[in-house]
């Protein structure tokens, strides 16, 4: 027993010696030995050997080699031995270490799952973004007009319109009440254009745009909506208007102010489609024919509404800003970061621009006084509420795969 224990103890320095292993290679003329390990069973004379080696039949010709050797190396450690083998192994017919593939599957959607959320957890605190509308008063300092959910849209629409008021009653009370918010401080500092932007696109100005002309259209105030977003026109699109008067034309001097103007379906609401101007737009609305048109519709119309670019990425929008009576500046939650807001509304009032409020855009979780809807699509990681449920589905998931496979 004492020998068996001993040679189980001093085999790995038998083998690390060299002497073993260099008699071993010689005599099956091999480069390298896989690996070789030696238990010795308690309270018996009985030793284990075993060789493990992607080759069966290496494996099984190494461990004859060193059953053969072994013995004569390890006479002038332990003294003389004899080896009789109990069991023979033979060369095995599958790996003793095959891949469990539930084991697996189950270990890999875990471990990508767990991947996953950490990446997503940093992403959504990495973020800066505006998670509610007490963010919005903090760093920008004016009031939030009221948040406008979302609604899926329907029949191909564009966006969501508030005069289809049985496909979006939620959002359709929303901008009504914006927009009571915003004519109440027009009328009050007697403004009458109205500049509409937001820090990057895909935050809604548009459809905020539009749904206020038709809401103050509807209740007989004499509107006009004109788009100056000639690198991305959508007013035209939204209300579903083909025509080929644009803006563009009347800034190129190809068409007079009668020519430029495309009516509606409702009576009150009159539209200037925007075009396509490319990068010179910019230097054309510094002309004085612009200022003097808006002069003249501020003299006509009882509300002028500009939709402009966004106000954080191109210039076009501190150009019209300047010509404009107040702005209302469209923030998306979830959406453009902190800092890209606040240089948007910066520029906006480097303008001269009084900024009257914001409309908090396509909110997509409860929040206070909130109708819960949200419109459109587009990317921008919230709080991180759904993270926690997918958390949770996959601890479920785990504790049932490892009870279904135990």
């Amino acid at each position: 027993t004492k020998t068996a224990e001993q040679m189980a103890k001093t085999f790995p320095h038998i083998l690390t010696s060299g002497v073993l292993q260099r008699r071993i290679m010689e005599h099956m003329e091999i480069a390298y030995l896989p690996r070789i390990d030696v238990t010795a069973n308690p309270n018996t004379s009985i030793i284990t050997m075993s060789v493990t080696d992607t080759d069966p039949q290496h494996a099984y010709d190494v461990l004859n080699a060193v059953m053969t050797y072994y013995p004569e190396i390890a006479e002038f450690v332990v003294g003389s031995i004899v080896l009789v083998l109990l069991d023979e192994s033979g060369v095995p017919q599958s790996p003793s270490n095959g891949i469990n593939l539930k084991s697996s599957v189950m270990k890999g959607v875990l471990v990508g799952a767990c991947a996953w959320i950490v990446i997503s957890l940093l992403l959504v605190m990495a973020k800066s973004t505006v998670h509610n509308e007490d963010e919005i008063k903090k760093i920008l300092n004016v009031p939030s007009f009221g948040q406008v959910p979302a609604v899926k849209i329907r029949n191909g629409a564009v966006c969501p319109l508030i005069h289809k008021r049985s496909s979006y009653p939620g959002f359709s009370e929303a901008i009504r009440l914006l927009s009571l918010r915003v004519e109440a401080d027009m009328d009050e500092n007697d403004r009458k254009i109205l500049l509409i932007s937001s820090a990057v696109p895909g935050e809604g100005k548009t459809t905020i745009s539009v749904n206020l002309a038709l809401n103050m259209a509807r209740k007989g105030k004499k509107v006009l909506l004109i788009d100056f977003d000639t690198r991305n026109p959508s007013v035209a699109k939204a209300l579903r208007i083909n025509t080929q008067k644009s803006l563009v034309k009347y800034l190129n001097g190809n068409v007079t102010i009668q020519d430029l103007i495309c009516a509606t379906e409702n009576d009150c609401l009159q539209i200037i489609p925007g075009g396509s101007g490319g990068k010179a737009l910019s230097e054309k609305l510094s002309q004085d024919r612009v200022k003097n048109l808006l002069n003249i519709f501020a003299s006509v119309y009882d509300v002028v509404i500009l939709d402009t670019p966004p106000c954080s990425m191109l210039a076009d929008a501190g150009e019209v800003a300047e010509l404009a009576h107040c702005g209302l500046l469209v923030i998306r939650q979830d959406y453009a970061s902190r800092d890209q807001i606040i240089d948007g509304a910066t520029r906006l009032g480097d303008a001269g621009l009084p900024i009257i409020g914001c409309a908090f855009n396509l909110t997509t979780r409860r929040l206070s006084n909130s109708y819960g809807y949200g419109y459109g699509c587009g990317c921008g990681c919230g709080g991180g509420s759904w993270i926690w449920i997918i958390l949770v589905i996959f601890i479920v998931f785990f504790v049932f795969c490892n009870n279904g496979f135990n």
